[in-house]
């Protein structure tokens, strides 16, 4: 006779006195993943930015108090780097033009020191420090990342999974997303289109260095690490389960949300988690590569491909969940969703080469 494991653990956590709020096991892994995923990506980013050394407007926070310190040197360092200055001319309206000033530090870098970071350190009240921009920069992604991702995974299921006519009897379940229901394709989409907002309207007047998709190549390793907690919460939560299995792992889940029976079942969610895990360690790997580092769209489009390309065939194993496609319909509408994002990874990874091709043909 078979024996089985059987799952059937309480969704919360514990409940905040008097506020009567549950702290629940899938929030709780979701916040995790976030908060490992910020530091992952100020590691990414610093390692970015170290590849390119020379200084631009947007890293002076004055270029008045620059002057003035290298006018007037009060450090032994400030002192080195105005001797520098005058070597290259004797005359003091060098310091009159702020793109003579960036093509001198810039010279200082290459010539002298091979590192941006001793001038930052030396002139700390004018040049923009790398560390307080990385830190600047993903406060403000991560929350746009955050709010994306709530807001457009829970309108993707409501879109693609459930029945409208229930949310239009029971408004109020719609922000419940403590009991699950979140779509991962709709929040792919709301980050993408947050992404391109901050990219638009925030980070070209912090750095002309990072572009949208470079950006998109960057935060694809973390949100890797988030799916894997994701799916870790799903678990808890006894949602997205498999079809029935007598496989010796199988999963018998008490109290699945899906209305089916509880037999044993392919634990789908724990297949999906441990392949972005895995997803996860290849891009970071990949992140110390300097060709992947500087190629725009190579981690973004792995990302797409293998992450969608595995989804597509792991719904197979999945009991039906949306409510809106026909029960005879041979794909399942993750399996759907998922086509367009495996073209759009293909095309992005690729994007170098259908350019020169359209380039060399027309």
């Amino acid at each position: 006779m078979l024996s089985y494991f059987y799952w059937n653990p309480k969704k919360e956590i514990f409940t905040i006195p008097y506020l009567n709020i549950p702290i629940v096991w899938y929030s709780l892994l979701f916040l995790i993943g976030f908060v490992i995923g910020y530091y992952i990506v100020i590691s990414i980013l610093r390692r970015y930015f170290y590849l390119f050394e020379n200084f631009t407007d947007k890293d002076i926070f004055s270029f008045d108090i620059l002057k003035g310190d290298l006018k007037n040197p009060k450090t032994e360092s400030q002192k080195k780097v105005s001797e520098f200055f005058f070597e290259k001319t004797k005359n003091e309206s060098i310091l009159d033009s702020n793109v003579k000033i960036l093509d001198l530090l810039n010279e200082y870098i290459d010539g002298k020191i091979k590192n941006r970071l001793f001038l930052e350190n030396t002139f700390p009240k004018a040049i923009i420090s790398t560390k307080s921009k990385l830190t600047k920069i993903v406060d403000t992604v991560i929350v746009y990342i955050v709010i994306a991702t709530i807001i457009g995974a829970r309108i993707g299921h409501l879109i693609f999974y459930e029945s409208p006519a229930y949310y239009l009897r029971n408004p109020i379940n719609i922000i419940k997303i403590w009991q699950g229901g979140l779509a991962s394709h709709g929040a792919a989409v709301a980050i993408l289109i947050a992404l391109f907002l901050f990219c638009h309207y925030y980070l070209k007047k912090i750095t002309p260095k990072l572009r949208y998709v470079h950006l998109l190549d960057l935060v694809s390793v973390p949100i890797a690490l988030v799916c894997f907690f994701i799916r870790v919460g799903n678990f808890f939560n006894q949602e997205i389960i498999g079809v029935q299995t007598n496989l010796p792992w199988a999963v018998v889940f008490g109290s699945p949300m899906e209305n089916v029976t509880i037999l044993p079942r392919h634990p789908v969610q724990l297949y999906e988690g441990l392949f972005y895990l895995l997803l996860f360690g290849l891009l970071l790997f990949l992140s110390y590569r300097k060709y992947f580092l500087i190629k725009e769209g190579k981690m973004f489009g792995i990302f797409l491909i293998l992450a969608n390309g595995f989804r597509f065939f792991i719904e197979f194993l999945k009991v039906k969940q949306s409510a809106i496609l026909e029960t005879d319909s041979f794909l399942l509408m993750g399996q759907y969703l998922s086509i367009p994002f495996i073209v759009l990874g293909v095309f992005v990874l690729f994007w170098d080469k259908i350019k020169s091709f359209f380039l060399k043909n027309i």
